[in-house]
């Protein structure tokens, strides 16, 4: 994720979406312990759909009756995340994680391949993996 790549890259952003058992609860969820914020675009009496954003990484919340299985339930072993968001200062975000009682699944550990990950898993099991990619 070299800055000189940054300048001409065609893509602006990528959003995950996850189907959730209680809209409301995963909003709140993310706004309370990682700091999102919401854009609800659903202003029925009973919203089903929101999208929650940190600075560009946005993620897709659909209210729906069957949540589905998160990754790494589908690869023992190995801890397979369901969205993976790049930041530039992992250690602005664990503070902030930190201060908001959030608890960490895994991390920050260095890997192999050079990026430093943060884990955390939302209130439907979806696990969400940010790393800082020097």
């Amino acid at each position: 994720m070299g800055q000189g790549l940054q300048q001409t890259r065609n893509c602006i952003a990528t959003a995950a979406a996850f189907v959730v058992a209680d809209l409301e609860r995963s909003v709140n969820w993310y706004t309370e312990q990682l700091n999102f914020t919401s854009a609800r675009l659903d202003w029925s009496e009973h919203p089903t759909f929101s999208i929650v954003e940190l600075e560009g990484a946005a993620i897709m919340l659909k209210e729906g009756e069957k949540a589905r299985v998160a990754n790494r339930h589908h690869t023992p072993g190995e801890a397979m995340f369901d969205a993976y968001i790049w930041v530039r200062d992992l250690d602005k975000l664990a503070l902030t994680i930190k201060v908001c009682g959030t608890p960490v699944f895994a991390g920050p550990t260095k890997r192999t391949y050079g990026c430093t990950e943060l884990m955390v898993v939302d209130p439907d099991d979806y696990l969400i993996c940010f790393g800082f990619c020097p």
